[in-house]
């Protein structure tokens, strides 16, 4: 059977077959029919040519098919590489082009892309054909060894395009044993958040069913509505949650303003970027005393390499707390640069590298002596600070790759979608993060093509058809120039903050008029001073998390019920206005 994580299902299968193993907006799994229906398809996926190493893409949304799907392609030997339907049309075509999949599992009536070398699609059905063809046994595969790929990720590139990471089964098997010993090997119930097909979803899905528990999944609505998101891990009673910090900071907020408390919770592991603890997250474990905090870190091409349990009281933790020490089978080393002293990896859960990508392959993962001996190792890129007693802090980035919302963004990815359009003759990509705020906003400084004067909505929506909405730049600037460095280079650091962004909430509203609450609000959450009543809100670099936080302060503000389902459905002031003057009436 190929894998340890693998076999540890299987095992669940036999030890609890009747226990709840997914819940999810389609139905219910328990063992015994996750073993079965996986089975069946991994069985038609070796009857169909799947064999080790050949790369599965599954293309299914966040449901019952999706989970047997990915366990299947395990258990055929094959590696899968999960597409999220949600993504724009050229992003999921780049990734079925660079993925080099061979077979394609497709839920029902989603939309592939059109060529004619792509791979061979499969229609996820209900019950997948099983048994024998024609009377002939079951084609005898050899099981993948511990070198053969897993599954693929994709993380976003410098050159203008997401790179394909090959993960092979040692790296899978050593983070699922470790995530077990470290945080519970209790079968808990886990909840599914993490965005579909990143590593931390690899994570989630086998780490709840390699110890037996039960894997909980809100619907796309309602994973974007974070106090719904908070809500179902009270009514589910989730006590094994991943997180991005900045999740894991609304969610606490949520927890202050609105007394929503999931008291079930027993493991949290944040991980994406940097982990800032606030009056808020500290207030939220003092109220569970039974939850432990766990700071893990890790590029997309290790996954988890180093991790740090955050101990004693809250009140006691550190504002930046550190990413802590390597896990079993990895080992880092510190390495001096001229920005300071860079992360370097090595041991079991390194990447193959990037697929079909030989240059970015050597350039990144290094045969080195170090200590003195010859070690492969990723140079991940992020400065780091070893303290005496071993354990290692974050400081920074090497290069102009940032994190936002948890997830890894190369500028140049960007910048490579905004040059496609026609009025667009330079640009460059920065983050940046408004005074008073916690939630770092990606902003494009674009300078235009003669005579041409591009409106910023229509280049944030040019970007938003191309990329996942992660990457769409909150800000748009209009420039004349970019500041160059002395060798000629875009200096990043001289790019000025929006024009439209300050950290001013306004004049306080006149308490009759909603309207102005109301722009007051989104003024303060998007830091933009100036809020036409008819922009729309992503228009003004809204996101699904500010969403959120402007929905919990529409509610403590006016004292009604606005969800965010509700409030994305039509994100203009005049429309949040009308709707709370009726909820206020009713």
């Amino acid at each position: 059977m190929p894998g340890r994580v693998v076999e540890l299902i299987a095992a669940q299968a036999r030890r609890r077959p009747r226990a709840a193993a997914l819940v999810a907006p389609d139905g219910r799994l328990d063992y015994a029919e996750l073993d079965r229906r996986s089975a069946d398809l991994a069985e038609q996926l070796t009857r169909r040519g799947v064999r080790p190493g050949d790369v599965v893409l599954v293309q299914a949304s966040r449901g019952v098919a999706l989970g047997v799907a990915v366990l299947a392609v395990l258990r055929s030997g094959g590696a899968f590489c999960v597409v999220d339907p949600q993504y724009p049309a050229d992003r999921i075509q780049h990734m079925w082009r660079r993925s080099h999949a061979r077979f394609a599992l497709i839920e029902p009536g989603l939309q592939t892309p059109d060529g004619p070398d792509g791979p061979v699609v499969i229609p996820l059905r209900e019950n997948p054909a099983s048994g024998t063809v024609h009377g002939a046994p079951a084609p005898h595969v050899p099981e993948p060894s511990s070198e053969d790929p897993a599954y693929l990720v994709f993380t976003s590139g410098s050159t203008g395009g997401p790179k394909a990471v090959s993960m092979p089964h040692r790296c899978v098997d050593n983070l699922i044993e470790w995530t077990l010993a470290s945080t519970s090997p209790e079968p808990l119930r886990t909840l599914m958040f993490a965005p579909l097909g990143f590593d931390v979803f690899v994570q989630e899905v086998f780490t709840a069913w390699s110890s037996g528990g039960c894997l909980y999944t809100p619907s796309d609505a309602e994973r974007v509505d974070l106090q719904r998101v908070w809500e179902l891990c009270r009514e589910w009673e989730i006590q094994r949650i991943f997180l991005p910090p900045v999740a894991l900071v609304r969610l606490a907020d949520l927890t202050v303003e609105f007394g929503i408390l999931p008291g079930a919770l027993r493991e949290v592991a944040v991980a994406g970027e940097a982990l800032h603890i606030t009056p808020a997250v500290r207030d939220l474990f003092t109220r569970l005393p039974a939850a432990r905090l766990h700071n893990h870190y890790g590029p997309a091409e290790t996954h988890v390499a180093v991790a740090h349990t955050l101990t004693g009281p809250p009140h006691s933790w550190p504002d930046l707390p550190p990413i802590g020490r390597p896990l079993p089978g990895m080992t880092a080393h510190v390495v001096p640069v001229e920005e300071g002293a860079e992360l370097w990896l090595a041991g079991i859960g390194l990447a193959h590298g990037y697929v079909h990508d030989p240059r970015q392959t050597k350039e990144r993962f290094r045969s080195t002596r170090i200590q003195g001996r010859t070690v492969r190792a990723y140079r991940t890129g992020d400065l780091v600070r070893e303290r005496p007693d071993g354990v290692l802090e974050y400081l920074g980035r090497t290069d102009g790759q940032v994190k936002i919302r948890g997830y890894r963004v190369e500028p140049g990815d960007i910048e490579a979608a905004l040059l496609r359009h026609p009025a667009v003759r330079e640009c460059a990509v920065a983050a940046w993060t408004p005074p008073g705020s916690e939630e770092r906003r990606l902003v494009a400084h674009v300078v235009p093509g003669p005579g041409q004067a591009p409106d910023a909505g229509e280049l944030r929506a040019h970007a938003a058809r191309l990329l996942p909405d992660y990457m769409v730049p909150h800000h748009v600037v209009l420039t004349s120039e970019l500041p160059l460095s002395p060798n000629g280079k875009i200096d990043r650091r001289r790019l000025p903050a929006p024009d439209d962004a300050n950290d001013s909430a306004g004049p306080p509203p006149d308490p009759g008029d909603v309207r102005s609450a109301v722009t007051v609000i989104w003024s303060t959450v998007l830091g933009v001073a100036d809020i036409p009543p008819d922009r729309h809100f992503s228009d003004l670099g809204g996101t699904s998390l500010s969403a959120a936080l402007v929905v919990t302060r529409l509610q403590q503000r006016f004292q009604v019920q606005v969800s965010v389902q509700e409030f994305l459905y039509d994100p203009r002031v005049d429309a949040i206005t009308a709707l709370i003057t009726e909820r206020a009436a009713a």
